[in-house]
């Protein structure tokens, strides 16, 4: 049986499934229960478009044909601004396991590229999974970030062989992974050793569906239009003769088109997806190690909504955040997850009201862990996103137990230590931080800095979900108090002061 939903629950399944919030939203939260609050989520309509938000502000001026930079600015908007929060959770957790990097996005106006990119995972983030598969396959980003776009059949006399690269990590990341699955989540086992899912035989197989595709063209499609439109199949580079790969055949003569369809269905059914995919979007939202039964509950949905729908991630996403072992605070080793860099810093510009004074919300990357936070949306080094989901930290207690936590392969002492100065940085500013126009506001939090038990409890409950225990917290009480209030400069450091100290400590940053 889960807790009572009270005011703890309701921060902690706002920190679980939002970018961050308020006292407010949480006591609002309290009030309408966990599964209306998710079902009011669920049901929010989309918003402005990736595209049409960097138009209305003029990137797509001829100056900014070859710049990458305003696709951070959409993010920053989408993700610290826009009110249909678990949307833009599910754009970002699908983003770290369907991986573009905006680096890796070619041609000409790569921003617009990467925002048709975001843009995809929007529309499909609550709905098919098979229909999001093809349209981020057919997408110029992945086109050109993973090397499908331009692949061309066979030629025996230059020696030339389609590109494997998408065919191999569209099974190995994004559908059925390495090994074969039990429903559960756990490997089939043969002879003591896990079942491979596909061998190279599977791979170029579907590197041969994969051929003919390339950027759109004709009359009156530009650069832009290329950039923003799902890739066009040219069938005098398409492969073809007859394909093999997991199980199924598509026979010579098959069209382009059809065969990509044939082969994004087999896919999409295989057995392996709904586990696969169950488990890493709980490690995603809720705990790095969640239980078999737990993943089987999850790939359970995603088999069948109850409807007899297959793939439905709406309702796979309902099932994940109501489950009993997500409305229960984890308590053994292993549990919870180290909240990653980027959601610690969106929890606190969320907490307190951040705002774009100019409207273009003009933060960049902040990957660089020695000066930001190591971490940045659709910034990864590689496909490999920044951590992969199976990351066991070495020499550690959660490695005798044979646990994973993805987030430590960033944890560094170099992180560490850049996180901290970015974040003094940042929670110290008020008229912006590394080179933005980003505020916060902290009017709600001044008028409890002359008691600083009360300011540290608030803090505690809105970031925290009272995690911090009795140690911690008069530890930074003691801190606050011994600092003068006699101004109100002083009072506002008192409380930026708090708030650095809350996110520095170690049962703030693990997410339990």
């Amino acid at each position: 049986m889960a807790p009572p939903f009270d005011m703890v629950a309701a921060s902690r399944l706002l920190q679980l499934s939002t970018f961050g919030a308020t006292k407010s939203e949480i006591l609002r939260t309290e009030s309408m229960g966990a599964a209306a609050w998710v079902d009011e989520q669920l049901a929010m309509p989309r918003r402005q478009s990736h595209i049409q938000w960097l138009r209305e502000k003029g990137f797509d001026d001829a100056a900014f044909m070859n710049n990458r930079t305003p696709a951070n600015y959409t993010i920053w908007h989408a993700f610290l601004s826009r009110p249909d929060q678990l949307r833009q959770r599910m754009v970002y957790a699908l983003s770290q396991i369907i991986v573009v990097s905006i680096p890796g996005v070619l041609g000409s106006w790569p921003a617009f590229g990467a925002a048709y990119y975001l843009d995809i995972l929007d529309e499909h983030a609550f709905g098919s999974f098979r229909s999001l598969l093809e349209a981020v396959t057919l997408s110029p980003a992945m086109g050109t970030y993973l090397s499908m776009r331009g692949s061309q059949k066979a030629d025996l006399a230059t020696g030339r062989l389609p590109d494997e690269n998408y065919a191999r990590e569209i099974m190995q990341l994004f559908t059925i992974g390495l090994t074969e699955l039990n429903s559960d989540g756990s490997p089939k086992m043969s002879g003591g050793a896990s079942v491979d899912s596909y061998d190279s035989g599977d791979v170029s197989g579907l590197a041969s569906v994969f051929t003919g595709w390339d950027f759109a063209s004709g009359p009156g499609v530009d650069g832009m239009a290329r950039a923003i439109s799902p890739m066009q199949h040219y069938p005098s580079r398409h492969e073809t003769g007859a394909k093999s790969f997991l199980g199924t055949t598509i026979s010579a003569g098959t069209s382009g088109p059809a065969s990509l369809a044939r082969a994004l269905d087999t896919l999409a059914a295989h057995p392996n997806v709904g586990p696969f995919l169950a488990r890493q979007l709980i490690q995603r939202f809720v705990t790095a190690n969640p239980s078999p039964a737990y993943v089987g509950r999850v790939a359970a949905v995603f088999a069948d909504n109850g409807t007899g729908v297959r793939g439905d991630l709406r309702a796979v996403l309902r099932a994940l955040l109501l489950d009993i072992e997500s409305l229960t605070p984890a308590t053994a080793v292993g549990g919870g997850k180290l909240r990653e860099p980027v959601l610690r810093f969106t929890q606190w510009a969320r907490a307190f009201g951040v705002s774009s004074p100019s409207g273009t919300w003009n933060l960049g990357s902040l990957a660089d862990p020695a000066t930001r936070l190591g971490q940045s949306p659709m910034q990864s080094g590689s496909v490999f996103n920044f951590y992969r989901p199976g990351y066991v930290p070495p020499g550690t207690e959660l490695a005798s137990a044979a646990l994973v936590s993805p987030e430590m392969q960033i944890t560094t002492e170099t992180s560490v230590a850049g996180y901290l100065n970015f974040m003094q940085t940042a929670i110290g500013s008020t008229t912006g931080f590394a080179g933005s126009d980003l505020s916060v506001d902290y009017a709600p939090m001044l008028a409890l800095s002359n008691a600083p038990d009360a300011l540290v409890i608030e803090l505690n409950l809105v970031l925290a979900a009272n995690r911090l225990g009795t140690t911690a917290l008069s530890a930074i009480i003691i801190a606050i108090t011994a600092m003068p209030s006699g101004t109100d400069a002083q009072r506002l450091n008192r409380v930026r002061a708090a708030v650095l100290l809350v996110m520095a400590c170690p049962e703030y940053l693990v997410q339990k």
